[in-house]
């Protein structure tokens, strides 16, 4: 493995490709630090650790390729402990972000993974895509097959905050059917998926920041990636609009909330909340990885809430598993997360948004 410091001896070799990845959100070794290692997560390093550090990855890759989609596990299938976690170099001291030997063998410095994905942590494969397949390995929403037409979901976890592949292969949407194989032509047809718009077409190479014209190189200069994310966008608000119109019709039952400060990034459970303050839900996010909501109350104050955690007088959920707003909640999250706001699949953005939008009423 090339640690940082080996890395910065290829810079006379390569100056442009490493100067590029230390722009990316790759090279962050403090979100490695925060999110897979021991001492700061734990167990759960081991869930994390996959795609947020080099040494993960690389030991998460085979067991993925052997139909194992799940957390980081022991050669023996055993649950990992602290001395396997660490021995992995999950530990502050040892851990990498994500370097050039996590998406490349260091023998022959080939792609680690080409043209097809295994069975993702989203719940599918991503067959076909060139060089593309690496970049969704992990850009996944990461919580198991979506069924499309479900009435009660196993849980209210909300999809990963990178949640690219699912979009681009048109998949993990709930009221739209995603069964048919009917991937983005962004995904299929232009030889590399991912890789050919973020990195051979885009800005800077390995910082993977598409440039503003690369939607012309395919479509002409008069294509924008605003022409499409700006109907998008107004989808997205509308869908807001209406999760939210849904949410207050049950307000005056909400007593108590498990209340989330954005600023320390800390939970103070049975918070006291008269529902019938509330005046508004004006965003849509997962705290801890659970979908929440944000309310807006009469006295001008916020309080943020997962959706698990929005109980009534009684100590029952609010919004259960069954209710269509978690499932709308998913799919509003789902086209949030994925970042390009329609730019990646513009027709499956579109129909998602809709089909749910027109579910709630």
């Amino acid at each position: 493995m090339l640690s940082i410091v080996a890395m910065v001896g290829l810079v006379a070799l390569a100056a442009s490709p490493f100067d590029e990845w230390q722009k990316s959100k790759h090279s962050n070794r403090q979100l490695a630090i925060d999110e897979a290692t021991f001492e700061n997560r734990g167990a759960t390093a081991a869930h994390c650790g996959r795609c947020h550090s080099q040494q993960g990855f690389v030991a998460w890759l085979p067991q993925l390729n052997a139909g194992n989609s799940g957390v980081l596990v022991k050669p023996d299938g055993s649950a990992a402990d602290e001395a396997f976690l660490r021995g992995l170099g999950l530990e502050v001291a040892k851990v990498e972000p994500i370097t050039c030997t996590a998406c490349h063998r260091e023998d022959n410095f080939q792609l680690r993974v080409q043209n097809d994905t295994a069975l993702l942590p989203a719940g599918f494969a991503a067959l076909g895509v060139g060089k593309g397949a690496l970049c969704m390995t992990c850009h996944n929403t990461r919580n198991g097959r979506v069924k499309w037409d479900a009435t009660e979901l196993r849980s209210l976890s909300g999809p990963h905050e990178a949640a690219q592949a699912d979009v681009i292969m048109g998949k993990s949407s709930y009221f739209f059917n995603d069964t048919t194989d009917n991937p983005s032509p962004h995904a299929v047809f232009t030889g590399d998926a991912c890789v050919t718009c973020h990195l051979k077409l885009g800005e800077e190479g390995h910082a993977f920041q598409v440039s503003e014209t690369v939607c012309a190189n395919c479509h002409g200069p008069a294509m924008t990636a605003e022409r499409v994310q700006e109907p998008t966008e107004h989808l997205l608000n509308q869908l807001l609009d209406q999760i939210a119109l849904k949410a207050l019709e049950v307000k005056d039952k909400i007593a108590t909330v498990t209340s989330w400060d954005p600023a320390t990034d800390g939970d103070t459970p049975n918070t006291a909340v008269d529902g019938t303050k509330i005046t508004s839900v004006s965003e849509i996010l997962t705290i801890h990885g659970q979908m929440s909501f944000k309310f807006n109350l009469e006295d001008g104050s916020a309080v943020y809430s997962q959706i698990r955690n929005i109980k009534d007088a009684q100590g029952q959920v609010v919004y259960a598993l069954s209710d269509p707003i978690a499932r709308a909640a998913w799919n509003y999250l789902l086209i949030e997360y994925d970042g390009s706001f329609g730019v990646h699949y513009p027709s499956f953005a579109r129909d998602v948004l809709l089909t749910t939008t027109n579910a709630l009423k």
